[in-house]
């Protein structure tokens, strides 16, 4: 079987969630002994493929020309939305939006607008964007996605929730299956492997965060609220974080938090770290943070409490995931994050119940969507 992965313009180069899911969920496909090839852009061939399965429904208005190829060509099309909840995303640019996205807010009550004027701006800096948004300000963005949604053979969910939540954004039925995320084996075997562990970098008992640098990851108040634990405890307290900064598209935030790394000696910032060499970091924390303003799933807070690590994490779909096993913060509010933070921090880690390790990994992941897949290829 071969099989296509297509993703958002600029996937390589800016990386991110969708990033991890399709290149981890390839991996674990080829050793299932899967044809499958990766790719973004409109440069690609569906009758070269058996199946074509397109990544990211949200912002995007490249993804319904991809559809539309795909479904000219007869071939089958399976869709991974890594939908966010439009309630989140409307609080997010109501209350916290820096740069161009804070005039979005001013211009334009309803969210696919929103994200149609983002794309316009962007698609500046991006000429490979400027095809599709043309065609998302004359049809609309929201009727491109519903018309993705109808396309798709099938869509993969993480979640029940991220299903009830496409259904009511777009008011559609459709037919829909739930893939849950996971992790490699690197983190799997993570807490076997802490015996004689050099940390990879020169900071002890510290609270990590792993994300990209921008402003629905929270950076800013994360750092407020560990400053706050600092004053209350009168301790020294590290903060590390491991991100990219893009400042073509986040250059108020990029600017304000690069001031704070000036101001707070006690923070750390690595910009990229390779996937093998996370769980060492992670290992070596004591609290691993997503303090997010919207995010599909907890992955991160997964990553943290497969290698022993306590996690704080915000929002329903995390605890979709993670249930009672992570402290929980609300986004918008410091005290909430540094009280969250400070249980975590002196309390022992918790033990991972033995259906997360086989529910929650790509391995299974990849066996689950091989089994989709075959229902559409002939």
């Amino acid at each position: 079987m071969k099989v296509l992965m297509l993703g958002r313009i600029g996937l390589m180069e800016n990386g991110g969630g969708d990033k991890i899911q399709i290149e981890n969920t390839a991996n674990e496909l080829r050793n299932l002994g899967v044809e499958v090839d990766i790719s973004t852009g409109f440069n690609f061939d569906p009758l070269e493929c058996d199946l074509i399965h397109i990544f990211q429904l949200d912002w995007t208005a490249e993804t319904n020309l991809y559809a539309q190829k795909v479904k000219k060509a007869g071939k089958p099309l399976v869709l991974s939305p890594i939908h966010h909840n439009l309630d989140e995303v409307k609080k997010f640019d109501d209350l916290y939006a820096f740069d161009f996205r804070r005039l979005s807010r001013f211009l334009f009550k309803e969210q696919h607008d929103r994200d149609t004027f983002k794309n316009v701006y962007r698609s500046l800096s991006d000429s490979r964007k400027i095809v599709p948004t043309i065609r998302s300000v004359f049809k609309g963005l929201k009727k491109m996605h519903q018309e993705t949604l109808k396309l798709a053979d099938i869509v993969l969910v993480q979640t029940d929730l991220e299903a009830k939540d496409l259904q009511e954004t777009y008011g559609l039925n459709f037919n829909w299956a739930v893939v849950p995320n996971g992790v490699g084996e690197l983190f799997l075997n993570a807490q076997q492997s802490l015996e004689g562990l050099k940390c990879p970098i020169d900071v002890k008992d510290y609270i990590l965060c792993v994300g990209r640098i921008e402003p629905r990851k929270n950076q800013l108040k994360i750092m407020e609220a560990v400053c706050s634990l600092r004053d209350e405890l009168q301790e020294e307290i590290p903060l590390v974080f491991i991100g990219k900064t893009v400042e073509s598209r986040h250059f108020e935030y990029t600017h304000l938090f690069k001031k704070a790394l000036k101001k707070y000696d006690w923070v750390t910032h690595i910009q990229q770290v390779p996937y093998a060499e996370i769980p060492a970091y992670y290992q070596c924390a004591r609290v691993g943070i997503s303090a997010s303003w919207f995010e599909t799933t907890g992955l991160t807070s997964l990553e943290a409490l497969f290698c022993g690590t306590n996690a704080v994490a915000s929002g329903e779909r995390a605890k979709a995931y993670l249930q009672d096993l992570a402290y929980y913060c609300i986004p918008e509010d410091t005290d909430s994050i540094k009280e969250a933070l400070k249980k975590a921090y002196f309390a022992s880690p918790p033990e991972i119940p033995d259906h997360m390790r086989t529910e929650y990994t790509w391995k299974n992941a990849a066996q689950k969507t091989a089994e989709i897949y075959q229902r559409f290829v002939k």
